[in-house]
């Protein structure tokens, strides 16, 4: 029986197989580039054992110690299918450090040891495509971003990692693109989310504040390179990335300096894109 007739009918296999031979399959296959059989199918059935306790502690510990492994496979390279085994064992790990969340079962160490991996994922991740045709959702930003944002609100969080997490979401705006286009598939959004658990957690607005200014001093050094597509491209996330924080704050009619802080560096951006087109 295929890992894919194994999957589809869950229920059946859990009470026929060796569930340590299941979690083995799945993990080997988590990186595959048929979408159904890695997006569907293994993401889901993770989401299940993990969340729904069919699994020893034993079996989780394997699971996360692999997805950490996983999760700096081939990491520097673009372009490459290796893309999907790490931004979907991202997506595992959330789901365990959620489960340990509700229920402290995992040890400290291994804890510890996902919440530094979830930061330094986001910040030495180069392939940044969003759906890659034929082969479905790569999205490591997006799931990078799921995942330390999980990080963040887990108890065995710092609060001395904050500056480090903020560098790591500022370097998410200005990563390169093979193709020189801007995020367009909700990865600002995802990165926001991070942001939000950090306020949650006590950093404060003075922090938040001059790190959004220092997100636009960078764009202003890069601007002063020239204009290029490598610039408007990152122009474009940093611009689509505030005006998203700034509504998800006037939304939740909060923090008013953060958000007199934001217009003026997007009023600031949107005058200089006037008088270029002049």
């Amino acid at each position: 029986m295929t890992l894919k007739s194994e999957l589809t009918k869950l229920e059946i296999t859990l009470q026929q197989s060796n569930i340590d031979n299941l979690i083995d399959k799945m993990l080997d296959n988590i990186g595959s580039i048929d979408p159904e059989l890695r997006d569907t199918l293994i993401y889901n059935s993770f989401g299940k054992l993990i969340m729904e306790d069919y699994l020893t502690q034993k079996q989780i510990n394997h699971i996360l110690e692999v997805c950490l492994r996983n999760l700096f496979l081939d990491i520097g390279e673009k372009e490459t299918d290796s893309v999907f085994t790490r931004s979907f064992s991202a997506l595992v790990i959330v789901l365990i450090l959620m489960k340990d969340r509700e229920n402290r079962f995992l040890p400290d160490d291994i804890v510890i040891e996902a919440i530094q991996g979830s930061i330094q994922y986001l910040k030495l991740e180069v392939d940044v495509r969003g759906h890659v045709v034929g082969k479905g959702w790569a999205h490591s930003i997006a799931h990078g971003a799921d995942l330390l944002t999980e990080a963040i609100k887990h108890p065995s969080f710092s609060i001395m990692l904050s500056s480090d997490c903020l560098e790591a979401i500022k370097q998410c705006l200005f990563k390169e693109s093979t193709n020189q286009v801007p995020y367009v598939d909700d990865e600002e959004e995802r990165l926001i989310f991070a942001v939000e658990a950090l306020q949650e957690i006590g950093v404060t607005d003075n922090e938040i504040e001059n790190w959004i200014v220092s997100i636009s001093d960078e764009l202003s050094a890069l601007e002063k390179e020239g204009y290029s597509l490598n610039f408007f491209w990152k122009k474009s996330n940093v611009i689509n990335f505030l005006r998203g924080f700034y509504f998800r704050l006037l939304y939740k009619n909060e923090r008013l300096n953060i958000q007199e802080i934001i217009t003026k560096i997007l009023e600031h951006w949107y005058s200089r894109s006037y008088n270029h087109t002049q």
